[in-house]
């Protein structure tokens, strides 16, 4: 499928479940998604829902020399991609420092949450205390963290924005209501792989089927 259509400038990669409960050496266990067991799946999807390409998890991987296997698996999936100066978002389990300066260096910008614990975070930017709605920045060459109060700390990592903030709505005392722009687009194009899972759960493939182990 991905000989026929080019995704467009952004591209969105995060983890799904497909339900399966026989016998099989990498079904995995996820107590926070709806199916709990299931065979775990790396999609690459546009922001409108297309998937372009799709990665199992089988409990292994390549790992590159530069990166942990979670990067390792972002550059597989858009390694037919690089060089083409696109975006790349991905969700904190994904994105990394390690991971932004890869994809700068093939010309490829990266926006996603990251986990506060990431090697190479600045520490005071993460014991800042901030009230809500407030936000602190640190910037390096081309790499911009973000820390922005909402009910809890939320972290950002973007090698194409800066800590702008923008309206995007009204507060309940008329107030407008302010959120980083990275945030933003994180939240918009991050639906992309929301939607590509509710496309596929209207065709499930899903049969009931006789035990296939038992002779």
């Amino acid at each position: 499928m991905n000989n026929t259509y080019a995704p467009g400038d952004t591209i969105v990669i995060d983890e799904t479940m497909v339900p399966f409960h026989g016998r099989l050496k990498f079904r995995q266990y996820n107590p926070s998604k709806a199916h709990k067991y299931g065979i775990k799946l790396y999609k690459l999807c546009t922001p409108h829902g297309y998937t372009w390409d799709v990665k199992i998890y089988d409990g292994q991987g390549q790992r590159l020399a530069e990166l942990d296997l979670p990067g390792s698996t972002v550059i597989e999936l858009v390694k037919p991609l690089l060089d083409d100066g696109r975006l790349v978002i991905t969700d904190n389990y994904h994105t990394s420092i390690d991971l932004a300066k890869y994809l700068y260096e093939r010309k490829i910008n990266l926006l996603g949450t990251i986990r506060k614990n990431r090697i190479g975070l600045p520490k005071h930017l993460i014991n800042y205390k901030l009230q809500k709605g407030q936000v602190v920045s640190k910037q390096n060459d081309y790499i911009t963290i973000i820390k922005w109060k909402d009910q809890r700390d939320v972290y950002i990592l973007s090698t194409c924005h800066d800590d702008k903030m923008e309206v995007c709505g009204k507060k309940r005392n008329g107030d407008d209501k302010l959120k980083p722009s990275a945030v933003v687009q994180y939240n918009m194009d991050k639906q992309g792989v929301d939607i590509s899972d509710q496309l596929s759960s209207y065709y499930t493939s899903l049969r009931k089927s006789l035990t296939w182990y038992k002779n």
